[in-house]
């Protein structure tokens, strides 16, 4: 009895003690994340670094891991690989007019699974990346990041913080893949690989080579490009300054969040009743999922094509949303650009076309169980059928962003002040534990925002309105 005992405190000490090194780590991770967005900020802004050399530089080392016969000279199966990129060229690098970097990329083995699963050669990915110019969205010298668009305005690269990068080797792309493989339907953002970027500085400046890495991940963006989008939301389930600012509603092409959509869709979006539930399973999954990893914080980025009214919705703005802060850079590349990638698309098609699974198909539904619906529209565009509250038809596109922040001692510090700070507004808050953020998100994707209809949509509803 008291070896067992021995052993259980022994046990539980070794939990404390691991518990306690994450949140430590966590902390100096944050602390660090933050010394090197103002790091970034300084370098760009005294000419030390130039945002257009990082934006070649990661299109010439991304392509060269990418590439075949590049892929098959690195045999290693270690995480990070890194390789020299000297601006005379090397026996795998061409030469190039840049200063010196160098480019690591990680868990590219896992990355490479991922893109078979998701039906992509890297060769494939390499073009898209490669090929024109990458447009970018965030201006660094002020934010501290980088965030850039492919000219096919089909992938984005974000910096990613190097507790975000930890995360990803340590626990999320393994469960991630894992989880992919075995349900391939989901609705989570399409993580293509990670990646690093180490310029070679001067020693004046402080800075070694292996102390500054700027690290990148590559997302696939949902929004489609070949139909017209109407209006736009990045949805948490929370309600605190949840509004969208008044400069952003000032857009064309304006991010509204949960309070806004509580506005402008007071009775939501009503979808086929078969629809609705196998929606929610999906999605339900993928909740689970990230509550498994302990991540919060995440959204639903919806956008609405609406059929019958060209009209784009306007709000207008209160004092809250004018002082509300600026939204996070990834929903900002994947929102601003869809006016200008509209009229892009129009003029030139892409080389490789890519065969990414749209809502319906996710879903798996066969169109022909939707008679009295726009089944037409839905299968010509991909995107879920619905009505809105004025019985106008739309076609939804979606994803869940922001997958990789865990609910650490930092959030965990961040809540408690501001419960002393505002108590009485706690469980309104975007910051909350991640079991307690999953409820709420599920209750209100599937209560507010996405309701059944009593039937497959009644015919008398759809009559109103001819197709387009």
């Amino acid at each position: 009895m008291a070896e067992k005992f021995l052993h259980y405190v022994k046990d539980k000490s070794n939990e404390i003690v691991s518990t306690a090194h994450e949140h430590i780590s966590s902390m100096t991770d944050t602390t660090g994340t933050l010394a090197k967005q103002k790091l970034l900020q300084k370098l760009i802004t005294s000419g030390v670094l130039k945002s257009e050399h990082i934006r070649q530089a990661l299109q010439m080392g991304i392509g060269c891991f990418l590439d075949d016969q590049f892929a098959r000279s690195k045999t290693t199966n270690e995480y990070t690989q890194r390789v020299k990129f000297p601006a005379s060229g090397s026996i795998l690098t061409p030469s190039h007019n840049l200063p010196d970097f160098d480019i690591e990329a990680y868990g590219s083995d896992l990355f490479y699974k991922l893109m078979d699963i998701y039906g992509i050669k890297p060769t494939t990915l390499r073009s898209h990346i490669c090929e024109g110019e990458l447009r970018e969205i965030i201006n660094p010298s002020s934010s501290g990041s980088l965030l850039y668009l492919t000219s096919d305005a089909l992938f984005l690269i974000k910096t990613v913080r190097d507790y975000d990068a930890k995360f990803i080797q340590q626990k999320f792309l393994n469960e991630y893949y894992q989880y992919v493989t075995s349900t391939p339907a989901t609705f989570i953002a399409k993580l293509f690989g990670c990646f690093g970027y180490i310029p070679y500085l001067s020693q004046r400046k402080g800075i070694t080579v292996d102390s500054f890495t700027l690290r990148f991940a590559i997302f696939s963006n949902f929004i489609p490009t070949n139909i017209v989008i109407h209006e736009k939301y990045d949805l948490k389930g929370s309600s605190y300054k949840r509004d969208a600012s008044a400069t952003e509603k000032q857009k064309t092409s304006a991010t509204f969040k949960d309070n806004d959509f509580r506005d402008i869709h007071p009775e939501g979006f009503t979808l086929p009743k078969s629809v609705y539930y196998l929606l929610k399973d999906v999605i339900t999954r993928d909740v689970e999922f990230l509550l498994k990893l302990n991540v919060m914080d995440y959204s639903l980025l919806l956008t609405v094509h609406n059929m019958d009214n060209q009209v784009k919705p306007i709000r207008v703005g209160t004092l809250e949303s004018l002082i509300s802060n600026a939204r996070d850079a990834f929903l900002v590349g994947m929102a601003q650009q869809v006016d200008q990638c509209n009229k892009n698309n129009q003029e030139e098609k892409s080389k490789t076309p890519l065969k990414f699974k749209k809502p319906m198909e996710t879903l798996g539904v066969d169109h022909r169980e939707m008679s009295t619906f726009d089944a037409e529209n839905a299968k010509k565009f991909g995107g879920i059928p619905a009505i809105n509250e004025k019985g106008e038809r739309i076609l939804l596109f979606f994803g869940i962003i922001d997958i990789l922040q865990t609910f650490d001692i930092c959030k965990v510090m961040q809540q408690q002040y501001q419960t002393v700070e505002n108590p009485d507004v706690v469980d309104a808050r975007s910051i909350v534990a991640a079991d307690f953020y999953a409820d709420r998100f599920k209750k209100f994707v599937f209560e507010r925002v996405f309701r059944p209809a009593e039937d497959e949509l009644s015919t008398h509803s759809m009559s109103m309105h001819a197709f387009s």
